[in-house]
């Protein structure tokens, strides 16, 4: 067994087969930080377009559900919203890489069910990370899965995967010897555990992400990066046609929707608490007489 903690990077293997490929719609391509035809693309879009969607065939909330802090999403909907917080937590480590980095989201991989949440360009080479979330406590598992809650998830089998795809969709563009190389970026956990040497896809934890990338050897001279650049901000590397939306528009709706998650949350606890008060002033009501009798049966002479 293996006691990896998370943070300097843990390589996880996988020799499951490959998925199926699938044809699917076009997505939308999100690149982030540098200047270019695709900017203003914000970390998580792609999920937020679909959260939103699923938002607009829900019934609203009625007055009293509203009131009584009744949440807008449902289970589903709300680990969706886990998803895309978890996202924006890289969009933002990531944005904070120094002069030098590239870096691009969701971008979907052609052909294929799979997109990557976020894409890396730097001196150190070129990185494919996967944005996971709710890991509060330690993992214990295999190489080929990641456990969460009773069921265990393929993460490392589909981090491989779309490595290998998109070093296919550059292969024009990439030096002989380069490959994308598979990360999963687990949000604020604690430790993982393997039970056999890892290696292929590295694990890390979100607050030492930055440190791991810049920290990594120089592999790409300036030209490569930029010709590397250049093919991943082409949309037709991905997808043709790139579905385009408002990225202001849809985060301020994100942000609200938010909100108001947040909003009823704290209604509900507030009316937890009141109803706890309540129960004990009915007790206490209630129970009084029966404690002053007592009292004054036990003080009779």
């Amino acid at each position: 067994m293996i006691n990896a903690t998370l943070g300097n990077g843990v390589h996880a293997g996988d020799s499951e087969p490959a998925p199926v490929v699938l044809a699917v719609p076009a997505v939308s391509m999100l690149p982030c930080s540098d200047p270019s035809p695709a900017t203003g693309r914000f970390a998580g879009q792609s999920l937020v377009e679909e959260l939103l969607r699923q938002q607009e065939d829900r019934a609203p909330r009625s007055r009293l559900a509203r009131t009584l802090g009744l949440s807008p999403l449902d289970a589903n909907g709300l680990a969706w919203l886990r998803a895309v917080q978890a996202e924006m937590v890289v969009g933002e480590i990531l944005a904070r890489l120094p002069e030098g980095y590239s870096v691009f989201h969701s971008l979907p991989i052609r052909n294929t069910a799979f997109w990557v949440d976020h894409l890396i360009v730097g001196p150190g080479g070129i990185f494919a990370l996967s944005s996971k979330t709710r890991w509060d406590h330690d993992l214990t598992g295999s190489v080929r899965t990641i456990p969460v809650g009773d069921h265990t998830m393929p993460y490392l089998r589909d981090a491989r995967f779309e490595s290998t795809q998109i070093t296919a969709l550059l292969a024009g563009a990439m030096p002989a010897t380069a490959v994308v190389q598979p990360m999963i970026v687990l949000v604020n956990p604690h430790k993982i555990r393997l039970n056999r040497k890892p290696d292929v896809v590295t694990v890390i934890d979100s607050p030492r992400l930055r440190r791991w990338l810049v920290g990594r050897p120089r592999q790409f001279s300036a030209e490569q990066q930029a010709t590397l650049t250049a093919v991943i901000d082409d949309p037709t590397t991905w997808h043709t046609p790139v579905r385009t939306s408002a990225p202001d528009h849809l985060h301020a709706r994100f942000t609200a929707l938010e909100q108001e998650v947040s909003a009823a949350g704290v209604r509900r606890t507030t009316f937890t608490v009141l109803a706890a008060a309540l129960g004990a002033s009915l007790l206490a009501i209630v129970t009084l007489p029966v404690i002053v009798s007592a009292v004054q049966y036990l003080a009779a002479p």
